[in-house]
């Protein structure tokens, strides 16, 4: 009898722990506040808000709503499933967290239409398998586990046209920010966005991972990304892993990607254009192959066809590096009528490494392609002299395992200034100095030339950069 008692005592145990509440599918919006008032529903008032301790279900032609105020708190495994739409967006912020520090919920899998406004959301993230444009807009996600998904905080699995992710925040989570599948492209906006010290797990797991859409265009735009130095995760990776056929459209704009293991991973047959980026210090995969500021691979019979204007690329241990049929254009200035003109303006700046070997090795850009590059117009390490630029651009000049690279005229109206008054010349903002043999010797929101020694140096505020003797 002691037996049966104790086998019937856990049945119930694990009848609590897998309990979940189901809305009618009857039409109706819910509350947090109204879920309280049913039995079993699994969510609890409680002191500073609201409980849910139990799996809960939002059928199909109901909807769930969070307004200003509310604060729900997850229990440990507990799951969110939303067949019908999430209106969470308050007029003012709302909070979303784990019930208690170590607990990690399951997370949110949202299949209908779902709007996500001035959330605050903790613990688990977010699985949007819906056909409907999903909007989040200033939001912050914060702490989130990989319970859920390992790859990323959002992760879109549904064939969505007209997404928008802006405005937001994430930082300080487990996986990677906002991830697609490989076989499904989507047609999103991510802008506007601050993303900080994800993919914690240190795997493999870019900050921002998209397949490109087979319809309209992919908008990465104005995006700040701050890596923790870690080997592994990289900055953006847009792909065409499966060259599904199509438009095939990504622009990548004003984005800074600092401190990731690598900078851009662009892969598969799409067209691209990278805009007036800065992609800086993504040096810390300890291979000598990797911490590239941007991979463009393709096959030929499938290419990539790049158009790169106006982007800084400094201190990453390889610049550009183009591989397989990919196409490049980094500057085309030749015929300002033509099409395919570009005026360059992208700027190369100490991408090195020291090899295991303990050699330097200056790459700044690389074409490993049977393709000629173009890449005229540009300023490559302050270089002055078309013998001076060659040195760290690696082309059939450099060697002949290499593809051509045109990169006549070079840029060099950044000029040299020569510094011989004696009074304090400031730089406002956040600037970087850096010895000609590429030493950083100063990191901060500004600087004094009088606090230099005597010398040449490399300075670079933003994308403005000049080189001065002092």
């Amino acid at each position: 009898m002691k037996f049966i008692t104790t086998l019937l005592a856990g049945l119930a145990v694990a009848g609590v722990a897998n309990a979940e509440y189901t809305s009618p599918d009857n039409g109706t919006t819910f509350t947090l506040q109204s879920l309280s008032t049913i039995e079993g529903s699994g969510v609890t008032v409680v002191d500073n808000g609201y409980l849910l301790s139990e799996d809960l279900t939002i059928s199909a032609s109901d909807k769930l709503q969070i307004v200003s105020g509310d604060r729900l708190m997850i229990a440990d495994g507990v799951m969110i499933t939303l067949d019908g739409e999430a209106l969470f967006n308050p007029e003012e912020t709302a909070y979303i967290t784990r019930a208690t520090e170590d607990a990690e919920p399951a997370g949110f899998i949202l299949g209908g239409k779902a709007t996500l406004e001035n959330m605050d959301i903790q613990g688990g993230g977010i699985m949007y398998t819906g056909s409907e444009a999903f909007t989040v807009d200033n939001c912050n996600f914060t702490n989130i586990n990989g319970v859920r998904s390992g790859y990323g905080v959002i992760v879109l699995s549904g064939a969505s046209v007209g997404s928008k992710i802006t405005n937001s925040t994430f930082k300080d989570c487990v996986p990677g920010a906002i991830n697609t599948p490989a076989n499904l492209g989507i047609n999103l906006l991510i802008e506007g966005c601050t993303i900080q010290n994800v993919s914690m797990a240190n795997e493999l797991r870019p900050f921002i991972n998209i397949t490109s859409p087979t319809e309209g265009q992919l908008i990465i735009r104005n995006n700040t990304l701050i890596g923790n130095k870690l080997e592994k995760p990289g900055g953006i990776g847009v792909s065409n892993m499966l060259n599904l056929p199509g438009d095939n459209k990504v622009l990548i704009e004003n984005n800074s990607v600092k401190d990731c293991s690598w900078g851009l991973n662009l892969i598969g047959g799409m067209e691209v254009r990278i805009l007036n980026n800065e992609i800086i210090d993504n040096c810390w995969d300890p291979d000598d192959n990797g911490g590239i500021a941007a991979t463009l691979y393709s096959l030929p019979t499938y290419p990539l066809d790049v158009y790169a204007e106006g982007n800084l690329f400094q201190g990453n241990k390889w610049g550009p590096c183009t591989i397989g049929g990919t196409i490049a254009n980094f500057g085309k200035t030749e015929d300002p009528n033509a099409e395919d003109y570009n005026p360059g303006n992208n700027v190369f700046v100490n991408n090195h490494y020291t090899s295991a070997a303990g050699s330097l090795v200056e790459c700044d850009f690389c074409n490993n392609t049977a393709n000629v590059d173009y890449a005229q117009g540009n300023v490559w390490n302050y270089a002055e002299t078309l013998e001076e630029a060659a040195r760290t651009i690696f082309g059939s000049n450099y060697s002949s395992s290499y593809g051509e690279v045109i990169f006549d005229p070079i840029k060099t109206d950044t000029g040299v200034k020569v510094i011989t008054d004696k009074e304090n010349v400031k730089f406002n903002g956040r600037v970087e100095v850096y010895t000609v043999d590429g030493v950083k010797v100063f990191d901060g929101d500004s600087a004094s030339i009088s606090e230099l020694h005597s010398g040449t140096y490399i300075i670079t505020s933003g994308r403005v950069s000049q080189k001065i003797v002092k």
